[in-house]
């Protein structure tokens, strides 16, 4: 977000605090959602996930979970992402499924569309080499696939092996990508950036 909105470095300067959890399980058991959005200390929350095998079952169950906290909370997560608010409460609850809120995949999904076109045949061979090592026994589960060809891609950069943070923030992964955009324009609206 930092290509997008002021986000000073150091501690407790970032314009948002984002917490990374335990993935899905953690923040989908009952009372961990409801535990923050009715404390005192948060205003505005904001759920990510990647969907995984089950974009709908996702955002379902996160409706299930709020929608006594957020009575205006819609049956299907817009395409757009959620941003709903209490009134009564004054506070604001977003949600974002990895990798567009409709398809399957995670956040490697989402990454690759932010490969530069001038990357793509770096990529298409990163995609050809992880078939290649599954038809030969790479124990890789399907599931998994996207995240093979991200890493495997990013191995190739320089300097290889970067995190999808550095490679966003050294621009090898193109943070301004017309991919990107809904993504921004939700976490921007969630958090009145």
């Amino acid at each position: 977000m930092s290509a997008h909105v002021s986000w000073p470095s150091g501690k407790n300067r970032a314009p948002v605090y984002i917490h990374m959890g335990n993935g899905a399980d953690e923040i989908l058991k009952d009372g961990f959602l409801t535990a923050f959005l009715k404390g005192s200390v948060v205003r505005t929350f904001g759920v990510l996930l990647d969907a995984d095998s089950k974009p709908r079952g996702r955002y379902s169950r996160i409706h299930t979970l709020c929608l006594s906290l957020f009575p205006a909370m819609p049956p299907d997560l817009p395409p757009e992402g959620l941003v709903v608010d209490n009134p009564i409460s004054g506070k604001r609850f977003g949600v974002w499924i990895m990798p567009d809120n409709s398809a399957e995949g995670c956040l490697e999904t989402f990454l690759r569309h932010l490969v530069p076109d001038v990357s793509e045949p770096v990529w298409q061979h990163a995609v050809e080499s992880m078939r290649g090592a599954k038809a030969i026994g790479c124990p890789c589960h399907d599931v998994h696939i996207s995240k093979a060809n991200l890493y495997t891609w990013l191995a190739w950069q320089d300097p290889p092996g970067q995190s999808p943070g550095q490679s966003l923030t050294r621009k090898v992964l193109d943070p301004h990508s017309a991919s990107a955009s809904p993504f921004v324009a939700w976490f921007r609206r969630l958090y009145e950036l």
